[in-house]
């Protein structure tokens, strides 16, 4: 995702913290103000991403910075008033300066002589990747920071790639202009975020929770069970969900990803269809294509040749030769016509 093995600072080493649990294989990209000063414009101390792995505590309490984390895989745990919740893919959590900040992997044990990869692993079970920002008190983030606060974001990997892009201008000794510029870009993109989880609902953010998971994973067999149990849900209470968020059943919402995605697929690619219908998680190319013409009204083949610019082409091109070939065998009358 992205190449932490020579990090600028360990996030843990940034305060004066009360507990520090770091294993040797986390890794993390720092971009700090007194690198980075375009970071100033918009009220942002330090902002970075992190590779969390094996184990991770940190317990700490910033006086002056509020404190936003957002996950991007696995999953970490947040304090938040007097409970730790859970952070999964999207979620996102805002602590405000003054509250006590408590963030951890959740808690894994190893099998009885087994001792921790010397080496970052790919994200998995037990892992947290992650985006997280520390925000000026007394800045205009005040008025998103009066309370800690949870919400659920499709937008990870915009702040992702903008924070990204500003690591890389702090190490090769930045223009100033397109730093300001994508620190401008940061902080729109933060604003949007929390403006929309204002007065997010529990029930929004499981939706959201759900949808995130299903377009990550459209190729696993999912069934009503499985969905609920990664919701921590009964299986009437998802539907219920379904039904508020979305207006359609738990399988319903899951062709639609599907079909939403093959329809990109065959925009954009050049993947046979009977590939686009394993890629979008269909049993087979029959299914696929009676799911697909049901909701777009064309075949699989007909919407590539309508909207792909190169099948388009090679479409015309066929259709322009048979209508010569059609008329080379007309009578002459019809030619005429």
């Amino acid at each position: 995702m992205f190449d932490m093995a020579e990090p600028v600072l360990m996030m843990s080493e940034t305060a004066n913290p009360e507990v520090i649990d770091v294993s040797p294989d986390c890794r993390e990209q720092i971009c700090c103000d007194s690198l980075l000063p375009a970071l100033a414009q918009e009220q942002v101390w330090l902002a970075g991403c992190s590779c969390l792995r094996t184990h991770y505590r940190i317990e700490r309490c910033f006086e002056d910075v509020h404190c936003f984390l957002l996950t991007l895989g696995g999953e970490g745990e947040v304090l938040i008033g007097d409970r730790l919740e859970r952070l999964q893919v999207g979620e996102w959590a805002l602590i405000p300066a003054g509250q006590p900040l408590c963030y951890q992997l959740p808690e894994t044990l190893l099998p009885e002589g087994q001792s921790p990869a010397p080496e970052p692993q790919p994200a998995a079970s037990g892992d947290w990747d992650l985006v997280w920002l520390l925000l000026h008190k007394d800045s205009p983030w005040d008025a998103f920071a009066s309370h800690s606060r949870l919400g659920c974001t499709s937008q990870q990997g915009t702040l992702l790639r903008t924070i990204e892009n500003l690591y890389a201008e702090q190490e090769r000794h930045q223009d100033p202009l397109l730093s300001a510029l994508l620190v401008e870009q940061l902080g729109f993109y933060l604003r949007r975020l929390l403006q929309k989880g204002e007065g997010q609902s529990r029930g929004e953010r499981q939706a959201l929770r759900l949808e995130l998971m299903l377009k990550e994973s459209l190729t696993e067999c999912w069934d009503i069970g499985r969905m609920a149990d990664a919701l921590h849900l009964s299986e009437r209470q998802l539907y219920r969900l379904c039904q508020q968020h979305f207006a359609l059943t738990p399988m319903a919402l899951l062709q639609r990803l599907r079909l939403q995605k093959a329809a990109l697929l065959l925009a954009s690619g050049g993947d046979s269809v009977k590939q686009v219908a394993q890629l979008c998680g269909f049993k087979n190319e029959y299914h696929f294509s009676t799911a697909f013409k049901r909701q777009q009204g064309l075949a699989p083949s007909h919407y590539r040749n309508l909207h792909h610019p190169a099948f388009k082409a090679g479409s015309a091109r066929r259709g322009g030769t048979e209508s010569i070939e059609s008329a080379a065998h007309r009578p002459d009358r019809e030619i005429a016509k």
